[in-house]
């Protein structure tokens, strides 16, 4: 084969895969900004963006509370696929003088976790998971949790759930929403979350039970041991 032919032909190749690679890209960035799309109608209000990581976040509200939506990419997994987990968080100012963090299975790369910025361990009521890590931080905080831990209980039976926060500043609950591609991630070391979609009966579900734990809390002027 002449040299120039041979030249011809790796340079289309070449070409051939920078084009694949661009469409593949181009249908995999809008599958992933479009996962929160069939939940929109769950908040009243609704608006999303596309957040610095490329995922969707949303904002609106319900029953009058001001909710945010979002998604987390969590790589830093150990022995497990990469996990795309669901951040349902109300924004409210709360009468508190404590925050409290639940996190069921604890990896030690929990990076979105709140629990490393809580001062002190509170033990795990019995109900609650083996592997479950609670910390607290402020002179309510015990009270906090003697007060939610009841309800935070029943949360804890679905294996999905990752983290419940508590702060004076609004309450959260991530759960898991996908698992990475397993051929994508052990091959070509990419993230894809394959069909990830937010199924709005899930995201009123999780609304519905951040609304409890706000009535636990609020079914009392102040929580605190002072």
């Amino acid at each position: 084969m002449p040299l120039t032919l041979a030249a011809l032909l790796i340079a289309a190749t070449i070409a051939f895969f920078v084009i694949y690679g661009r469409r593949e890209a181009r249908i995999a960035a809008a599958a992933r900004h479009s996962i929160l799309d069939s939940a929109k109608d769950v908040l009243d209000g609704a608006r999303v963006e596309i957040d610095t990581c490329g995922f969707p976040k949303m904002d609106g509200t319900f029953r009058g509370r001001a909710f945010r939506v979002a998604l987390v990419p969590d790589t830093l997994t150990f022995r497990r696929l990469p996990q795309l987990w669901l951040d349902v968080t109300m924004r409210r100012n709360l009468p508190i003088d404590g925050s409290v963090a639940i996190l069921i299975r604890p990896t030690g790369a929990d990076y979105f976790s709140l629990t490393d910025r809580l001062t002190y361990r509170i033990e795990p009521p019995a109900n609650f998971p083996e592997m479950c890590l609670i910390k607290g931080d402020g002179p309510g905080a015990r009270h906090i949790f003697e007060r939610v831990a009841p309800y935070v209980a029943g949360l804890l039976r679905d294996p999905y759930v990752k983290e419940v926060v508590i702060t004076p500043r609004g309450i959260r609950i991530m759960r898991q929403l996908a698992e990475g591609k397993r051929g994508d991630h052990l091959i070509l070391r990419q993230i894809v979350f394959e069909n990830a979609r937010l199924n709005p009966d899930d995201l009123g579900e999780l609304l519905a039970e951040v609304l409890e734990v706000e009535g636990l809390l609020l079914n009392v002027k102040l929580v605190s041991a002072a």
